[in-house]
């Protein structure tokens, strides 16, 4: 018995030495930040297309990652201050710069955030939606151009092509739109949490075979963001809306802001992205879904890619 008492207070006190150990993050942080408030009134539907609050997630985005030590590149497009800097010249300018002369090497962490109108459009020439159960639409991010006072869109396919030319093995993309979880190349992982079947059910056995066959083959296909090249937190389904104006902020980045201090469930010091996601995904199950919120508008799930691939993120 006292033996048993002796190794037990010396394996006590070996977790608290591991538990204190930090981790050495010696690389750079680098992340654009995209937030478009102000949409022109006619291109995209019949009604007012504005959203209230893309612009202040993108800037308070910016600032929690700023104080995390990340060089920000921040954008916004809004009908306050009469920024207009969030549109897709800029953005491809904007990973232009930071893959030729940002001096980002393979070990630094690259973040891109958007928030904003997202939406399903047909697939142009070269895209290719061809994971199974995916619908026939290129999911896409809706900027907004200046030069030609209309809206275009930026769609999965190029974004992942714009990733592809950051060094940086460590990249990750968080998005607050409508119909993001499209961006997720892996099917399985884009429904995994509690599909809508609102469209439909292929049934138990047919959505459980996607899955094995998709992790089983580890399969990237050919559309979307594989998760070696990015990890991707989005705020809903490929056929989901997300909801705009919780606390003067989207539903989704008002959780991913509170995750950095509160995420941390192992209590490490850190937040990765793994934790980030499953810190929104349940304020959203607690404060949205169950609560009147997803009575009166709608429920929806965010989603997470890279099954057994993580980074931290966040240190609390």
């Amino acid at each position: 018995m006292i033996r048993s008492v002796m190794a037990l207070a010396a394996a006590a006190a070996l977790l608290a030495v591991l538990a204190s150990c930090k981790l050495e993050l010696n690389y750079d942080k680098y992340a654009i930040v995209y937030g478009i408030s102000d949409y022109p009134p006619a291109g995209y539907d019949s009604n007012s297309n504005d959203l209230e609050y893309p612009d202040d997630d993108a800037r308070d985005v910016a600032a929690l990652l700023t104080s995390q030590g990340f060089q920000v590149v921040l954008r916004v497009t809004d009908h306050g201050t009469g920024d207009k800097d969030a549109n897709r010249a800029q953005l491809i300018a904007d990973f232009d710069e930071a893959a030729t002369t940002a001096n980002l090497g393979q070990d630094d962490l690259f973040v891109f955030y958007y928030s904003g109108h997202g939406d399903q459009v047909p697939q142009t020439a070269g895209s290719s939606e061809d994971s199974p159960d995916s619908d026939a639409y290129d999911e896409s991010l809706i900027l907004v151009d200046e030069t030609v006072a209309d809206i275009i869109s930026l769609n999965d396919d190029e974004l992942a092509a714009l990733l592809r030319t950051i060094p940086c093995v460590r990249k990750v993309v968080v998005i607050d739109a409508c119909n993001s979880g499209g961006f997720i190349a892996n099917a399985a992982e884009a429904d995994a949490i509690q599909p809508d079947y609102t469209y439909g059910s292929d049934g138990l056995f047919a959505t459980l075979a996607d899955a094995i066959h998709l992790y089983a083959n580890f399969q990237d296909y050919g559309s979307d963001i594989p998760p070696e090249e990015a990890l991707v937190i989005a705020a809903s389904g490929e056929r989901e809306s997300s909801f705009d104006g919780y606390y003067e902020h989207g539903v989704m980045t008002y959780f991913f802001l509170e995750s950095a201090s509160r995420g941390d469930r192992n209590r490490d010091g850190y937040v990765t992205v793994s934790e980030s996601y499953n810190y929104v995904y349940r304020k959203i199950q607690a404060n949205w879904n169950n609560t009147w919120y997803g009575l009166s508008y709608d429920v929806f799930f965010p989603r997470v890619s890279g099954g057994p691939v993580d980074y931290i993120l966040f240190v609390d």
